[in-house]
């Protein structure tokens, strides 16, 4: 069985270096798995990148829909929501810690440095749709409940101190 895996793993990675699918030229496109049982690889070969990518247990759309603002592909692997939820015109280096993970109602967020105003906490689910959202006072350590949260993956966002930081976390 290992050596079926083995072979078709590299049939696929000779092949790949024929086929420009994956072209990655665009500097907006981003490519990447949300959900724990998945992954992204870029693989160069010749000189051309490539992304592979896998993932388990994901709902497959049928066909190709796109609107002013989104676009809903065919296939097992969505778009990436990170770069729905990132704010690319703030700095993605706030320096912070969120535990537990997982956690049961709510997590502490403890921040290295100082905080100078407003913490902005929101957390998306897995298909980038807000689902909580609470303004806090500026603190070195807050307590966050998400008793209203479903048990499942979601992405955490915190903004202060014009930074930002996104971490995905897991209500159990």
């Amino acid at each position: 069985m290992k050596q079926k895996l083995l072979l078709l793993n590299a049939l696929f990675l000779f092949f790949i270096q024929f086929t420009q699918a994956q072209n990655n030229s665009n500097k907006y496109l981003v490519r990447s798995t949300t959900g724990v049982a998945g992954s992204s690889e870029n693989i160069a070969i010749n000189n051309q990148q490539y992304t592979v990518q896998q993932s388990f247990g994901q709902v497959s759309v049928i066909g190709t829909f796109s609107a002013t603002n989104y676009m809903v592909r065919q296939g097992f692997i969505q778009p990436n929501v990170f770069a729905k939820i990132r704010d690319t015109s703030i700095p993605l280096n706030l320096e912070a810690i969120a535990y537990p993970n997982p956690f049961v109602d709510g997590i502490s967020i403890s921040f290295s440095e100082q905080i100078t105003d407003n913490v902005e906490v929101a957390v998306f689910d897995v298909l980038g749709r807000l689902v909580f959202s609470k303004s806090y006072i500026a603190d070195q350590n807050l307590q966050v409940q998400f008793n209203n949260l479903m048990v499942g993956g979601y992405i955490l966002k915190v903004t202060a101190n014009s930074k930002q930081f996104v971490k995905k976390i897991l209500k159990k």
